[in-house]
């Protein structure tokens, strides 16, 4: 019999995919069911993207690239992070990694020792949690205020010790959509420098804001937090390129060159068609971002629209992203059909089995009493999935 390791067998499977695939056999087995639980586009990869692959496959860039990334496409993200945020970055500052769940990965190996600590804000990314635990470090969780899910400096603050190394800040939210306030954020950066603290800033979505606001990276008005601030961002989310697992981090060289050596050992480099792809749409493809976040506003309104209407469910509109964190504890002790719901992931099994909505379960997100949905599909799905919701709402008892 093969004999695990501790770290994996301790690993949890992402909540998202864990409800993606029962959705998935719910339909296998003939059932209606509307997804509204995994975090991806549903946009094809622009023509930028497509046109430079076919260019790089044509001109046969079959082989390996360096283990952080063509230089190309390096250059291309330091002049992407110049003009969008005004923030300089030499070659050597930055990676190209194969998504960018491998660059959090890396950058937790690259800054945690056994017996260490991070902080994470609640809610909080899914796999935060199982990549801190992995390498023996010990993930200290700050509560946000459920009304607001704004987390306190006071609160951050008391979270550190002496075994603190990192700190992860993710906005716009992945699953809340919030951007903190430029207060909050640049509190957060002094703390970090106060406390020889990194923080590992997962800006992912900053291309999906609404409502005319603007992303704001911490580093345009806390500068001086410069040597403290790992940036992860990638193509996945702004230019529908999820299948082709491409993402950025920026930061100091002597982190970058660590999480690159990391890299080296593990993928030797990402896949070099998906580097020219995604340089493709770096350099060709920003009308066709704003197009897809001109949608998303679109498809915001629609589903906030209805939302505000139902009852038992209370929601802070998305600033960012593409979801709407809802709490749904005034369901708590209501059923459906037979079906008791007493938290978050009885809500979203019964929102599954008698709606034929996927969701998921705000526990997921170490945030109970809430649930996730994705605005990232089709007017006509988002349409449907409401009335299904409206309908699963005004049955429970």
């Amino acid at each position: 019999m093969v004999r695990l390791s501790e770290r994996v067998t301790r690993m949890a499977p992402a909540a998202t995919r864990v409800v993606s695939e029962r959705a998935a056999e719910m339909r296998r087995a003939g059932r209606d069911v509307l997804s509204l639980s995994t975090g991806e586009p549903d946009f094809v990869s622009p023509p930028s993207v497509m046109q430079a692959a076919r260019q790089a496959l044509d001109e046969g860039q079959t082989f390996y690239t360096p283990a952080a990334g063509t230089v190309e496409l390096r250059d291309e993200v330091a002049g992407y992070y110049r003009s969008r945020f005004g923030l300089d970055y030499a070659r050597d500052e930055v990676m190209i990694g194969a998504g960018g769940k491998p660059l959090l990965f890396e950058a937790a190996g690259a800054l945690l020792d056994p017996g260490t600590e991070a902080i994470l804000i609640a809610p909080a990314f899914v796999s935060y949690v199982e990549q801190v635990r992995f390498f023996d470090a010990t993930p200290v969780i700050v509560e946000t205020d459920p009304e607001t899910l704004d987390f306190s400096l006071d609160a951050l603050a008391a979270a550190i010790t002496p075994r603190t190394r990192m700190i992860l800040l993710n906005a716009p939210s992945n699953p809340s959509g919030r951007i903190y306030s430029d207060a909050l954020v640049a509190g957060l950066c002094r703390l970090a420098i106060d406390h020889d603290l990194t923080i590992v800033n997962d800006e992912i979505y900053e291309r999906i804001v609404f409502d005319g606001r603007r992303y704001r990276n911490p580093l345009e008005f806390v500068p001086e937090a410069r040597d403290r601030m790992l940036h992860i961002n990638g193509a996945s989310k702004a230019l529908a390129m999820t299948g082709w697992r491409i993402g950025y981090a920026l930061g100091p060289a002597p982190l970058i060159r660590r999480m690159t050596m990391l890299q080296g050992h593990n993928t030797s480099g990402p896949a070099s068609i998906s580097q020219a792809a995604a340089l493709g749409g770096l350099r060709a493809g920003q009308d066709e971002i704003d197009e897809m976040a001109r949608v998303y506003q679109r498809r915001k309104d629609l589903i906030t629209g209805r939302l505000g209407a139902m009852p038992y469910i209370r929601y802070i509109p998305p600033e960012g992203a593409f979801y709407i964190f809802a709490d749904i504890r005034a369901t708590f002790g209501l059923s459906i059909d037979g079906m008791a719901i007493h938290d978050d992931l009885g809500f979203c099994e019964a929102l599954l089995e008698k709606a034929g909505i996927a969701t998921i379960p705000g526990s997921a997100f170490l945030q109970p009493g809430f649930f996730r949905m994705s605005f990232a599909t089709s007017d006509d799905t988002i349409a449907e999935a409401m009335d299904r919701m409206d309908r699963f709402f005004n049955a429970l008892a």
